[in-house]
């Protein structure tokens, strides 16, 4: 079944009644100007579709969510996707699945009046750190400096010139933060410093983001960036990580592995079984059965 992005939803933002055997969900939609967009919306896919959208060129800032409050999936990282010219686009689900998100839509004019380069520097920039062609995104690490400002973006709706300005406090931070990924990426000093953190980490240094990028010498979100792209965790996971495989190593107290590693990192169980889930595929009890 092929159904167009423009009939999803309703003006009360639910989905389309003539759709309800395909899809559920529903869709917020603010254009505070005609050149940005804030859209927040949750999508169940029912049965296989293809949905037609019709794609504007300028840049989409994608948030993962979970489904109540829009509270952000905070191990997921931010996706950017320069579009660089209007294009029509087909989006194929194959399965039951569900979609959460929050995104921000805004114009090459608009970025550009906002940053105070010409369009051509913009588009530039985006080409050459993100990517040069339309359709391939570029993932970035969701730091702390992001969630503290989408958090600000989600409380503070009420005015259109708040909203204005709060989507461009978003909009500025995320170019920053692909700015910062870039240098990282070029710079072997601050990748020594990196790998400095990674050890402090494997020593048993269980200090907070901001303590550990003072004593190596970065800032909280170059640390934060950078530490995702050398390991592949975040600082929080890596963590975790080097405590799973500590307690495992040990014989067995007989706590469970979870209150062991709550006792040794001060991270709740909540946290620890989620990075139990997405490094080793199960939960910690069961990791725990097969030392």
């Amino acid at each position: 079944m092929i159904l167009q992005a423009k009939d999803l939803f309703e003006e009360t933002g639910c989905v389309n009644a003539i759709y309800a055997s395909y899809l559920a969900g529903q869709q917020k939609l603010l254009k505070p100007l005609q050149d940005l967009h804030f859209i927040q919306q949750q999508l169940h896919v029912l049965q296989p579709v293809v949905i037609q959208e019709q794609v504007k060129a300028g840049v989409y800032i994608t948030f993962d969510t979970a489904t109540t409050h829009h509270k952000l999936q905070e191990a997921s990282p931010v996706q950017i996707l320069p579009v660089y010219e209007d294009a029509l686009v087909d989006w194929e689900v194959t399965r039951k699945t569900c979609f959460s998100w929050t995104q921000i839509y805004i114009s090459w004019d608009q970025l550009a009046a906002i940053t105070g380069e010409k369009v051509e520097h913009v588009q530039n920039f985006f080409q050459r750190h993100v990517s040069n062609k339309t359709g391939a995104p570029l993932n970035l690490t969701l730091t702390q400096a992001l969630i503290n400002d989408f958090n600000q973006l989600i409380h503070r709706q009420g005015k259109q010139l708040v909203l204005v300005g709060k989507l461009y406090d978003v909009v500025l931070q995320t170019v920053e933060h692909i700015q910062i990924q870039h240098h990282i990426n070029q710079c072997d000093d601050c990748q020594k410093k990196l790998f400095t953190a990674q050890n402090q980490i494997e020593a048993n240094h269980y200090s907070s983001s901001e303590e550990m990028a003072k004593s190596i010498g970065l800032t909280q979100t170059a640390l934060e960036i950078g530490f995702n792209a050398i390991t592949g965790m975040t600082v929080g996971e890596y963590q975790i990580e080097v405590a799973f495989r500590k307690a495992m190593a040990q014989p067995s107290s007989g706590l469970s592995l979870a209150n062991r590693l709550t006792a040794d990192t001060g991270w709740t169980k909540q946290d620890i079984e989620k990075a139990c889930l997405k490094r080793f595929g199960v939960m910690s009890h069961q990791l725990g059965s097969m030392q």
